[in-house]
């Protein structure tokens, strides 16, 4: 990968890391179906001129689209909101790499060298390890419910990806467009649309904005994007530093120590996507994708 792109999937990882704080904050007022409703809903607003719906899509796109925008979010937003431990949540969202891997290569037969295995697990496990550590308890619902949400993402991410006759943003458009009904049908059944304005606090209101439009609509842009440019083994496990700037956050603003795991972790994970990235450079061809 070109260094720009490695510094922007970087960036990505970085504000992914950061999110799990902002979205844990929203749910102090808004529930996990208001919360994906209020994303899809404000998400299409700053879209709506992307969108051209007159404009046909594959049927096969459209359910990617669902699979993100209305059922990978919600499943995320609840196993939030089901654990006190954020560790369990962290550890469900280390298999996205391997997940996206796995569907390029049953799916698109996207050819995956041992070397680019060795580090893609590689950097898993030490993200996991790293996600885990220093965990007392863990929520096995909560988890599995995590692993629903990344099996969603993955699935819908690549498949939406290889969709060469839409754009990145009509393709966030329609993710947005596609959950509004679904998500706002979860969130009037299970109350209200909305929390009551009042409720909200500043944080909260800073928090929303981060988790919805910086973290859902710029990360994802950088995801999708480079998903078309570069194979999916090659960009996925960059989404494996997410718990380094996670622990790395949680002691700059918690004033949590720096602890030995957090070093140990962080340097298994940068070593596992240098191997994957070296096995890139040395063996395979940095092109674009065929129009599928």
């Amino acid at each position: 990968m070109r260094p720009v792109h490695i510094l922007l999937m970087t960036c990505t990882a970085a504000v992914w890391g950061f999110n799990f704080i902002a979205i844990r904050i929203a749910l102090e007022v808004f529930s996990p179906e208001q919360l994906a409703f209020a994303r899809a809903a404000t998400m299409l607003l700053v879209l709506l001129p992307w969108w051209k719906p007159w404009k046909p899509v594959s049927m096969r796109f459209l359910a990617a689209c669902l699979s993100i925008g209305a059922v990978a979010f919600y499943l995320l937003f609840t196993a939030v909101g089901m654990t006190d431990n954020l560790t369990t949540v962290a550890i469900g969202t280390q298999l996205m790499a391997p997940m996206a891997a796995i569907v390029a290569l049953l799916v698109y037969h996207e050819a995956i060298s041992r070397r680019k295995w060795l580090g893609i697990l590689l950097a898993t496990g030490g993200a996991i390890y790293l996600a885990s550590s220093g965990a007392t308890t863990l929520s096995a619902a909560a988890l599995g419910v995590t692993v629903l949400a990344v099996s969603f993402y993955s699935a819908g991410s690549v498949v939406a990806a290889r969709s060469s006759s839409v754009d990145v943003w009509r393709m966030l458009a329609w993710i947005s467009a596609i959950a509004v009904v679904p998500t706002a049908l979860m969130a009037g059944l299970s109350g209200s649309l909305l929390p009551d304005p009042s409720t909200l606090e500043l944080k909260h209101w800073l928090a929303v904005v981060f988790a919805l439009i910086v973290s859902a609509m710029l990360g994802q842009a950088v995801l999708l994007s480079l998903y078309r440019i570069y194979p999916i083994s090659d960009v996925a496990p960059y989404t494996l530093l997410i718990p380094v700037f996670a622990a790395l956050f949680a002691v700059l603003i918690y004033g949590e120590s720096l602890a030995v795991s957090l070093l140990l972790g962080g340097a298994i994970v940068l070593a596992g996507v240098w191997i994957q990235q070296a096995s890139s450079s040395d063996g395979s061809k940095q092109e674009g994708f065929p129009a599928g």
